[in-house]
């Protein structure tokens, strides 16, 4: 569980939507541990230099549609481009389903509850080496609002080293939200 109540309010004051903030702060956080960018493909082990987040978003019909986004540490480049595919994904007729990449990110949300603990299906044949990674609802804590996220990764390439350096780094950035969207247009 992870203290937010800083990024929270940063990005309620500059009008990020808290869905789409966590998503760049999650992809951030994520592509500061080599360990979360490696992937098994063709029987070996390749690191990519950067992974991109896949997640979900609701369409005008209710259901849940895959969006895709091309990760990218600048704030003013990301969440613009993210934000206008959303918008896409939200109003096509039928998105198709399309091929996931192994360069990606599996991100899910469910801010519907607060949560301890996610399990993720993987597929083993082939090796499925993407992380999943989820986080619940904003719940409130006292004065603080805490967030539940689970991390689930493939053993074989990193352990809870890895998982701690990820959880530690999306903790700062949600921490010192001005480090996590460094250089943000105002």
């Amino acid at each position: 569980e992870l203290d937010v109540t800083p990024a929270r309010a940063f990005m309620k004051d500059r009008g990020i939507g808290s869905y789409l903030g966590m998503i760049f702060l999650v992809a951030k956080a994520a592509n500061q541990i080599p360990e979360l960018r490696l992937r098994i493909e063709d029987g070996e082990v390749f690191e990519h230099d950067s992974v991109h987040p896949s997640f979900t978003v609701q369409n005008a019909r209710g259901q849940l549609a895959f969006c895709k986004a091309r990760y990218s540490a600048d704030p003013n480049e990301f969440l613009p481009r993210t934000r206008k595919l959303m918008n896409r994904v939200k109003t096509a007729p039928e998105p198709p389903l399309q091929y996931t990449g192994q360069d990606e990110l599996y991100l899910s949300c469910l801010p519907w509850v607060h949560f301890t603990s996610v399990s993720h299906p993987m597929n083993m044949a082939p090796q499925d080496a993407i992380p999943r990674i989820t986080w619940g609802r904003f719940e409130p804590k006292g004065e603080r609002t805490v967030l539940g996220v689970n991390l689930h990764l493939h053993h074989g390439l990193a352990d809870g080293a890895h998982g701690s350096q990820f959880m530690l780094a999306l903790g700062g950035l949600c921490a010192e939200p001005e480090a996590g969207f460094a250089g943000l247009n105002a």
